[in-house]
């Protein structure tokens, strides 16, 4: 396979207001209302200002192919089915995943500005993009947030021959008072699917560990990638733990929410050149909780920053500059695609395009 990766510095830059606009506009096309496709738009958009490139608009894609499938009611709006002070059962509908995450993570605040703590399960939605953005949600509040979510079954458990998890991410948020915050969003398996995605992009091989092909072998190669393994890919390295986590967030996004558990949902084997989709039922978490309900606000900001601040002054390794706390990436990542644009692969950019011929949406010139 010909290594011809192209890099972030060779690619055409784009406005994120812009850029932002077109979805929106997509969105609208497809039967979204429009205060909905511009809420929904301006998250999607977010993951690509943050440099999670798996999460932003090379998504746009599939889910308007979820829509005009009938996977996806884009004007659904998301139902309180059970609740108390701090937690509550929501029902999404069946509508679009990104702004029902919202709804039910702000609904979570509100029970945790009221109680402490508050705790939100939302079942019938759909793929959520980047799960960081809902823990984030939590910062301005000064409150820690959490979001989780199953998917459709692409990760073999060790010992087992099939996949019977989905990527399971898990993203957490801690507020600090001088230090950038705590941002962690990680799978619960070795990568994210999007991952995948990007190196066949690029033409790239991806590190042996990430992936299974077809036949349950070990591959490097993007394009014959099936199936992910656990965080920590083999018993030897820890896998088990990667497991134990994922199984852990089905727990919570399938049996609490009501929604169907990851080898209930439609076959997710995604092969090179087909559009990929999440499936429908898809099953979340989120939460949120005061710091002021165990010690004042301000002393625990100080030692979240004395925490952060110690991990960033530590000694780095030879070629690197600095030990990072999880979120600085991000954050870098948005200071500089704030100030120059958003970088988009040509073949995103030429999907993009199409897209935007097939609902009569023009696509944004580059910068």
């Amino acid at each position: 396979m010909a290594e011809t990766a192209v890099a972030h510095g060779q690619q055409p830059r784009y406005d994120g207001a812009q850029l932002a606009e077109f979805v929106t506009a997509i969105f609208v096309a497809v039967g979204m209302p429009a205060a909905l496709a511009a809420a929904n738009a301006r998250i999607l958009v977010d993951a690509d200002i943050r440099g999670i490139d798996s999460h932003g608009v090379p998504r746009l894609t599939g889910y308007i192919a979820a829509i005009r499938a009938g996977q996806i009611d884009p004007a659904a709006q998301p139902i309180v089915v059970h609740q108390t002070a701090a937690t509550a059962r929501v029902d999404g509908q069946n509508g679009f995943g990104l702004t029902n995450a919202e709804w039910a993570m702000n609904l979570a605040i509100e029970k945790a500005r009221a109680t402490g703590v508050g705790f939100v399960a939302l079942g019938q939605t759909n793929h959520f993009g980047a799960a960081s953005y809902y823990a984030r949600q939590a910062l301005p509040h000064d409150l820690i947030g959490l979001a989780m979510t199953n998917a459709g079954a692409l990760v073999i458990p060790p010992l087992a021959t099939e996949p019977l998890l989905g990527t399971n991410p898990i993203a957490i948020a801690a507020p600090t008072g001088n230090e950038q915050p705590f941002v962690l969003d990680m799978a619960t398996s070795t990568v994210a699917w999007g991952k995948i995605e990007i190196a066949r992009r690029d033409k790239k091989l991806i590190p042996l560990g990430w992936a299974l092909d077809a036949e349950g072998d070990p591959t490097q190669d993007p394009f014959a990638a099936r199936y992910l393994l656990p965080l920590g890919s083999e018993r030897a390295t820890g896998s088990q733990k990667g497991y134990g986590l994922g199984l852990f967030v089905e727990t919570l996004c399938g049996p609490l929410s009501g929604a169907a558990m990851a080898f209930e949902q439609r076959a997710y084997r995604p092969a090179p050149g087909t559009v990929t989709t999440q499936p429908s039922n898809v099953g979340q978490f989120f939460g949120a909780w005061d710091p002021a309900a165990f010690r004042p606000i301000e002393d625990y900001r100080t030692e979240v920053d004395r925490l952060l601040a110690e991990m960033r002054a530590a000694t780095p390794t030879a070629g690197h500059q600095q030990v990072l706390v999880p979120g600085d990436y991000e954050y870098a990542a948005e200071v500089e695609r704030r100030a120059i644009g958003i970088p988009l692969h040509p073949e995103v950019v030429a999907d993009l395009q199409k897209l935007g011929q097939s609902c009569q949406v023009p696509f944004i010139a580059a910068l």
